[in-house]
């Protein structure tokens, strides 16, 4: 049953007062504030974390290849920690209304701790394969739920922002992961330790929350209400998934095979990875002050254009300037959805949302690489561009044809169930 706020309430916010689902639109009967100490909290858990990912992604394929093992095992080995992120997804809902956000968050980095100690304690390369898999199920249970921290912490009013914001932090803790192999090696303990030491950091900020936020309501199947509600938000979240995973596949054979130099393709590369997060906070303003739907097809419209182009200025200087635009338009979607995703949801389809998000990133790790790699091994290499160009604009087309709207109404979603 849906009714309009009356009284004093002179927003017009439409609330649900179902007593048979947990679904919450907005709450406006008093001024939201941004719970910051949760807000630092997340952020720091979660930015320590990153780091160690990075590494982790980084550091075993070099492993694996020292020791003379086939491509395409390493590559099995990677997708493993996707499937366990796409594995534990549905339960992760359950499990945090039954033992709570903090406590969860604490046992899965625990459980990621141990994951890293093993990879470093036993280097037989065939435990490696259930050990990545439990490493996707830890590390992507505890983004979930610090995911969910940051998205319930901020306000209708400033969740773009904090959303741009959080990308940022995001992509340049990630981008600092590889950055230790350097000056670590690849050798011996000290890598691992230096993965170690940021997985035990980030579980510091969550042991300071004196009072964490709770999700309460029932978590059973709110990962299907969550997807019947808005399955074209999560369109947008898998396009942004796999283009992370192709280009960055990808991009370098692409350079190379234009005529770059391995050394001047990775340069472009990493610009574009570490550049782009000065644009997140930006895009999560527009979205803010203007519109959450607007800014997602605007981003995904840049993004086709950018890729389409990409053939055509790879050998020139425009190349530099493209990828900064093209890699902040594709992840703009992301960053607009991550909002749109606390605007939307509370409670246990809070964490099932965030819980599909990282099933997201699953999807777009196992699906993009091969698909892309098949057109280009089909079409050549310019397939690349393509093939994420006609992601973009299915994205383009859909919005189209719903108008930006990238959640259904709630009367809509429940019919449907």
């Amino acid at each position: 049953m849906l009714r309009r706020c009356g009284g004093g309430c002179n927003h017009g916010h439409v609330v649900s007062v179902s007593p048979s689902r947990y679904t919450v639109l907005m709450t406006a009967a008093a001024p939201q504030r941004t719970n910051i100490p949760v807000l630092a909290a997340a952020i720091a858990a979660i930015a320590a974390c990153d780091i160690a990912m990075g590494l982790t992604l980084q550091l075993l394929p070099l492993i694996m290849e020292k020791k003379g093992l086939p491509a395409w095992l390493i590559g099995l080995n990677t997708a493993m920690g996707p499937l366990g992120i796409l594995v534990a997804g549905p339960f992760i809902p359950r499990l945090v209304a039954r033992h709570g956000a903090r406590s969860l968050g604490l046992i899965l980095l625990g459980l990621t701790f141990l994951c890293l100690l093993l990879f470093a304690a036993v280097p037989d390369y065939r435990l490696w394969f259930p050990v990545r898999f439990m490493t996707g199920v830890a590390a992507g249970g505890f983004f979930t739920i610090s995911e969910a921290l940051v998205i319930s912490s901020a306000t209708d009013q400033n969740r773009g922002r904090i959303m741009g914001l959080y990308t940022t932090v995001l992509a340049v803790t990630f981008s600092m992961g590889p950055l230790f192999v350097p000056w670590t090696g690849i050798d011996g303990w000290l890598p691992w330790i230096a993965g170690l030491v940021c997985v035990a950091l980030a579980g510091l900020p969550l042991l300071t929350l004196r009072a964490a936020p709770t999700f309460e309501g029932e978590g059973k199947g709110a990962m299907a209400r969550v997807l019947r509600r808005a399955p074209l938000l999560f369109l947008a979240v898998g396009a942004a998934t796999l283009f992370d995973s192709v280009l960055i596949s990808f991009f370098t054979i692409f350079g190379l095979r234009h005529g770059l130099s391995l050394a001047e393709a990775s340069r472009i590369l990493g610009l574009a990875i570490i550049g782009n997060a000065a644009l997140f906070y930006p895009m999560g303003w527009l979205a803010d002050h203007w519109s959450r739907g607007g800014v997602t097809l605007l981003t995904a419209a840049i993004t086709v254009a950018c890729t389409l182009a990409l053939p055509f200025v790879i050998t020139t200087l425009w190349i530099w300037p493209l990828m900064l635009i093209l890699t902040a338009a594709a992840f703009g979607v992301y960053v607009v959805a991550l909002a749109m995703l606390g605007d939307t949801f509370k409670g246990p389809e809070m964490i099932a949302g965030s819980a599909a998000v990282a099933a997201m990133w699953g999807v777009g790790g196992l699906i993009g690489p091969p698909a892309a790699g098949a057109a280009i091994d089909a079409f050549g290499i310019n397939a690349m561009p393509m093939v994420l160009a006609a992601v973009y604009g299915t994205l383009v087309v859909v919005l189209l044809a719903r108008r930006g709207q990238l959640v259904r109404p709630l009367a809509d979603a429940e019919a449907r169930a």
